[in-house]
């Protein structure tokens, strides 16, 4: 695997693509550490391991859609470490 750090991918963008798009793999580091991996657009991915986990029975594929965005926060009116405190009070 060929690596790049930022500032010369930036000068060869195209001809790095060009070779990925030929199979090659290409590390971009940043200061000397590994940030990124660019690979051909068709390699294998986890995705393509998940399905033949669920295709060999070994994996259940989720029951319902995710949700479209995070639930929305509980408003409270306590501190959270007040709400401790009580709750362990009334276990005594």
């Amino acid at each position: 695997m060929r690596e790049f750090g930022v500032r010369e991918l930036k000068k060869s963008l195209s001809k790095t693509l060009k070779a990925v798009a030929r199979g090659q793999q290409v590390r971009v580091t940043a200061w000397g550490r590994p940030v990124a991996d660019i690979v051909p657009a068709r390699a294998s991915t986890g995705d393509d391991r998940i399905r033949e986990l669920v295709a060999g029975g070994r994996l259940a594929a989720p029951s319902r859609a995710r949700p479209r965005r995070a639930p929305s926060l509980a408003k409270c009116r306590k501190l959270a470490s007040s709400l401790i405190l009580d709750e362990r009070d009334a276990e005594r």
